[in-house]
């Protein structure tokens, strides 16, 4: 298996997990941003296919990625538990929270085969997939903090205000 491959795989995969949590949640705006993380894989493949085909003749098989472990890979069993689904329903934050983690392990990952790839073409498209998952990261950490900011708001002293009796 070449990096080419490997990554190719891994964003197959990223696009099956968001899709398949864009399927279990109820909320419009929830299933919007899943969808739209799944679109995002989805390009990201048609960019790392569009570089494979280009350069597929400099890039030499690295069996040692047939050993690390896709983070999408294995469906989740988060995903198999009606209670947890079910929860996940009404609780948006542990949504974009499990998104969030897989962003990170895609970024780390990513990184960890930039340093061990063989060629600068193995190089350079791990770096760029480190730069898009980096916005996922971003993205979804905006919506966390914005959700956050929600319940800070609800619960802030300048919003519960009593009227005073004189």
């Amino acid at each position: 298996m070449d990096i080419f491959d490997f990554a190719l795989k891994m964003e197959l995969d990223g696009e099956k997990f968001y899709r398949e949590l864009a399927d279990k949640v109820q909320y419009d705006d929830l299933k919007a941003a899943l969808i739209g993380l799944a679109e995002d894989e989805q390009r990201h493949y048609d960019i790392i296919l569009a570089a494979k085909n280009k350069t597929l003749h400099h890039i030499n098989a690295d069996l040692s990625l047939t050993k690390i472990q896709n983070v999408f890979n294995g469906n989740p069993a988060f995903l198999k538990d009606d209670d947890i689904v079910a929860k996940l329903r009404h609780e948006q934050m542990d949504v974009y929270r499990a998104a969030l983690a897989k962003e990170h392990e895609s970024v780390k990952l990513y990184r960890e085969l930039q340093e061990k790839a063989a060629t600068a073409e193995g190089k350079s498209i791990c770096g760029k997939l480190v730069q898009e998952e980096e916005k996922h990261v971003e993205v979804l950490e905006d919506i966390i903090q914005m959700l956050n900011h929600v319940n800070d708001w609800v619960e802030s002293a300048e919003f519960n205000l009593k009227e005073e009796k004189y």
